[in-house]
């Protein structure tokens, strides 16, 4: 009598939500189905008046404070009430898992079977992953999508004939990035260059890129038409970005996120009947005036928000310490350093990974770069994790080359 072994992936997707299902459930039933940060407060307020009201909008009268997506992929559990958050909790875990399928389909394909099953396993046990999983925040899907572009993105720059699929999906997953997070707006662009030199069939390159503007187009008009009604501005990009760049920029700022100085603005008359897009242009007109005033001053930042974003450990004060912070540190370090390894042999010495490579630091440095500018935080950097987790997988095909091309090997 045979036995059937459980395929490799569904062991993987198995023990990644096995590990952020039960960090979900253990602190629902330590803290039940409490919401920790603001954000995630706001994500749900949005998701609830949806349901409740029909009107995507925060119980203060915003109607744009954050790009639509997640707080539609979260609608459907704000119906359920407050047992809600827990459910929407678990099926992000699950989202979070998907990820892991991502990562180890494109490593494999890239690199080889070996290289897929270390990458699933790297980013199965990402205990950043893990811990984003339970709180209402974009992280986990943002991450899922980011993989998904990635992947279509290298099928697109590989492949000598990449089929419709592949285009369609490059398409939809460009327009849900920028759904779901603004500060995707301007990668799509760099890596459909990136795809169109790199390519093996141009025109299917260029038909991509064709489709993904178009699916941009498409997914932003509804959002931007909606605000024009709602606010007299089409709001492209939300209504967050003045805030958040004053928060970054400000005479206030520090590299970290701390939006008290709202509560000065908001007593004063005149800024509340500025409205909430006049509100948004006027801190981002404060925010470029004080870069302008002190460029010494927005490099010195720069320098604090990118020692934030990649900490080894997180900044928050009660996980900087223990074992938690021993995890994380040992966990960064391992991929940060080994994609780092992986990226130095493809230049030298694998020229078949170079096309994956490209496509796996042109996001990292293009996020390290805008949180430079804005806010730095470990958060940030919990989307490229996997990506440094490929990079890192892609070790075994590059040594494996170098072993081969040994006299005997």
């Amino acid at each position: 009598m045979t036995t059937r072994r459980i395929p490799s992936a569904a062991l993987l997707f198995l023990l990644a939500l096995g590990l952020r299902g039960g960090w979900v459930i253990y602190r629902a039933a330590t803290l039940g189905p409490e919401l920790d940060y603001p954000d995630e407060e706001l994500h749900w307020q949005l998701a609830t008046n949806l349901v409740s009201a029909g009107t995507l909008a925060s119980d203060d009268g915003r109607y744009a404070p954050r790009m639509p997506l997640y707080p539609l992929v979260l609608a459907p559990f704000a119906a359920l009430g407050p047992a809600g958050i827990v459910a929407a909790k678990l099926a992000q875990a699950a989202i979070s898992a998907a990820g892991v399928l991502v990562a180890r389909r494109w490593a494999r394909l890239a690199a080889g079977p070996r290289a897929g099953l270390v990458a699933g396993l790297l980013v199965a046990c990402d205990p950043f992953a893990v811990f984003l999983a339970n709180l209402l925040l974009t992280e986990s899907i943002f991450t899922l999508l980011l993989l998904g572009f990635g992947l279509f993105s290298w099928h697109l720059a590989a492949e000598p004939r990449p089929g419709w699929r592949v285009l369609i999906g490059y398409a939809a997953a460009a327009a849900a990035l920028l759904l779901t997070r603004p500060s995707a707006a301007v990668l799509p662009v760099g890596v459909w260059g990136l795809v169109l030199v790199m390519a093996r069939d141009r025109r299917r390159a260029l038909a991509g890129a064709g489709l993904a503007a178009v699916a941009l187009g498409a997914a932003l008009l509804p959002w931007g038409l909606r605000n024009r009604a709602v606010l007299g501005s089409f709001a492209w990009l939300s209504t967050n970005g003045g805030v958040t760049l004053y928060d970054a920029q400000g005479p206030q700022a520090d590299g970290s996120s701390n939006q008290a100085f709202l509560r000065e603005f908001e007593a004063d008359p005149t800024f509340r009947e500025l409205g909430e897009v006049g509100r948004d242009e006027f801190l981002r007109r404060r925010a470029l005036e004080a870069m302008r005033a002190d460029p010494g001053r927005m490099v010195r930042l720069a320098c604090i928000k990118l020692g934030r974003t990649w900490s080894p450990t997180p900044n928050v004060a009660e996980h900087r310490g223990g074992a938690s912070a021993a995890v994380s540190a040992a966990y960064t370090l391992f991929v940060l350093i080994g994609a780092l390894a992986a990226l130095g042999m493809s230049l030298r010495r694998a020229p078949h990974l170079r096309t994956l490579h490209v496509l796996l630091w042109t996001p990292i440095l293009y996020f390290t770069l805008v949180h430079c500018v804005y806010v730095g935080s470990v958060r940030y950097r919990v989307p490229l994790m996997p990506l440094l987790a490929i990079g890192t997988a892609s070790l075994t095909a590059a040594r494996r080359q170098m072993t081969s091309e040994k006299p005997g090997g």
